[in-house]
């Protein structure tokens, strides 16, 4: 029982810090940089309306984009190798475009879920909520 309690507090205490999350990555002017179609998508399943930005082309030309629609820009690479250098690189692009990079948003994301790829934020968030839901029963 004492277990249980705790880590209701825990997930609770995420849950509070998430919606926190949400509520940066979803209002604002902010743009959102991330690597792929599967990326994007699972931001527009968790309901992400703000402008979303494809590392499908070389990082300048990239930030050059962000640069016209927005002055800060979440970065949301993944977490393996290629992820890491396309972090730096947009990064450096896009401070080059005086566009200032949040990568808060990203290593909070990844602590909260355990996340390493993006493409899969949406189900990693639905199985939280399912044991927060549990817990709380």
């Amino acid at each position: 029982m004492r277990l249980r309690s705790r880590e209701g507090s825990v997930l609770r205490s995420k849950d509070k810090a998430f919606r926190r999350l949400l509520s940066e990555l979803s209002e604002g002017d902010a743009a959102i940089v991330v690597e792929g179609k599967r990326d994007r998508d699972a931001l527009r399943r968790m309901g992400i309306t703000n402008q979303i930005f494809l590392i499908n082309q070389k990082p300048d030309i990239v930030a050059e984009r962000v640069a016209k629609t927005a002055h800060t820009a979440i970065v949301l690479t993944d977490f393996d190798r290629k992820g890491e250098e396309l972090c730096l690189r947009i990064t450096s692009a896009l401070e080059g475009c005086s566009v200032k990079p949040d990568l808060d948003v990203r290593r909070k994301l990844k602590y909260l879920f355990g996340v390493r790829f993006f493409e899969e934020l949406d189900r990693k968030v639905e199985e939280f909520q399912e044991k927060l839901e549990e817990i709380e029963r």
